[in-house]
């Protein structure tokens, strides 16, 4: 805009030479964004689906299926190639990164492989994040205690702070509460014993020492020369305290299945969330678009249909390519009950009504929703349950950067009548390409 105002005010001859330079300035900004800004993908880089169960006791058990694998410059199915005799993508220490729209959630590290019915599936050693998180990152010190410091650590030792400061501060910061336990436990059986029985008797008015209060109480029959045994004998009551913090129910795993993409890749890559963010009052206004528009890809069925009509309706938006604009996939499924009934056969009274053919329609639509809001149609399919043999049925998985370049694109598995399938594609600004299509497997 300002080139185009400050050429305007130049003389005709002026004008010609300003545009030329223009022209040239713009060709070479595209030229080094061909070249240095280009985006390359990655040399091998493996595509799998990692399924996680979980039993009702918290144990994981995992199940890898190979999906794809970039390798010079092409994709492979990944459950086949190189295989000798187990596939390259099932290696035995090959290492996973599991993820959840581009966020990572864990890694799997495969210790196993076996060709099943279904086609090789690798099994592993599971860590989540937070698992990962907690052995690499060096759990902080305490702070060391003042010795202006009035908590009871200082004067459980004995009553001589020398011998406190000594044992403990050489040593581990952390458990000096259990070792002032063992340390209040041997000094009685060493000699000072009408010294502790004179603390017994002074134990209850002392607020320095809430343990050993805690403790005597339970042997306070007892008479002096059985000083050494109360504190064995007083320990299982004064265990319940702490028991009753342990003890606490620990929050259990997510009970059933879970599905994530993996991916393996030597080779380091940017990590980013492919999720569009909408603001709150945004979403429900682009769900109700898309189920128009998905409803619109079915011909007449002498009903009308509504969006009541839809059932098993999923939604999910991405940003693939960095470029701020939302591509929403949705999915969704109509009941037969919904279909209009058969065709009559036959003419006058001997006409009959063929019977009700309670079929299920299955829609996929991907849409990029435009500048003004409204979702745009790129790509959409339609089938029915009596057509999956020539049409399969889609399932969205996730978005899934499968060569590296920082650009996801769409991971899908197609279902048939006793087969299923992993099919990519790649989204365009208005064409929806297809990246691989797997090899066919056998339902379960």
């Amino acid at each position: 805009m300002n080139l185009y105002r400050s050429v305007a005010t130049l003389p005709p001859t002026s004008q010609t030479f300003a545009a030329t330079v223009a022209l040239i300035v713009a060709c070479c900004v595209l030229t080094l964004s061909g070249t240095t800004f280009q985006r390359h993908s990655h040399k091998l880089r493996a595509t799998a689906l990692l399924e996680l169960t979980t039993d009702a006791s918290g144990k994981i058990t995992t199940r890898l299926i190979p999906i794809t694998i970039l390798a010079n410059g092409s994709f492979h199915d990944a459950g086949i190639y190189e295989s000798r005799p187990r596939p390259m993508a099932l290696g035995t220490g090959v290492v996973y990164e599991a993820q959840k729209t581009g966020n990572p959630v864990g890694y799997i590290t495969l210790n196993s492989a076996s060709n099943t019915l279904e086609g090789w599936v690798g099994e592993g050693r599971w860590q989540s994040m937070q698992e990962k998180q907690a052995h690499a990152a060096p759990k902080p010190a305490p702070p060391r205690p003042t010795p202006g410091d009035d908590r009871p650590i200082l004067h459980r030792g004995s009553g001589d702070q020398s011998q406190p400061a000594g044992s403990t501060q050489p040593q581990d910061d952390r458990p000096v509460l259990h070792r002032g336990d063992s340390d209040s436990q041997s000094p009685p059986s060493s000699a000072p014993q009408p010294s502790s029985s004179a603390d017994t008797a002074s134990a209850p008015d002392d607020p320095n020492r809430p343990v050993l209060r805690r403790r005597k109480p339970a042997g306070a029959e007892n008479t002096d020369d059985n000083e050494v045994a109360p504190p064995p004998a007083s320990k299982p009551p004064a265990t319940p305290p702490p028991q009753s913090v342990q003890t606490r129910p620990l929050p259990v795993p997510n009970v059933g299945v879970q599905t994530f993409v993996a991916v393996s890749d030597a080779e380091a890559g940017d990590t980013r969330s492919y999720e569009f963010q909408w603001r709150p009052d945004e979403k429900p206004q682009i769900e109700a678009k898309m189920r128009k528009l998905a409803l619109a890809q079915l011909p007449g069925e002498g009903v009308q249909l509504n969006e009541h009509a839809l059932t098993n309706v999923v939604v999910r938006s991405f940003d693939l390519d960095l470029s701020n604009d939302a591509v929403v996939v949705i999915t969704a499924e109509v009941p037969g009950a919904y279909l209009a009934p058969g065709t009559k056969t036959g003419r006058g009274a001997a006409a009959k009504s063929a019977p009700e053919k309670f079929v299920s329609r299955y829609i996929t639509v991907i849409a990029r929703v435009d500048i003004d809001g409204n979702p745009q149609k790129l790509s959409a399919g339609v089938t029915d349950s009596s057509r999956l043999d020539v049409f399969p049925r889609l399932e969205l998985i996730d978005a899934v950067d499968v060569d590296g370049d920082g650009l996801a694109e769409l991971l899908f598995r197609e279902y048939g009548f006793d087969q299923k399938s992993f099919l990519i594609y790649g989204v365009g600004h208005g064409t929806v390409t297809k990246v691989f299509e797997g090899a066919s497997t056998p339902l379960n």
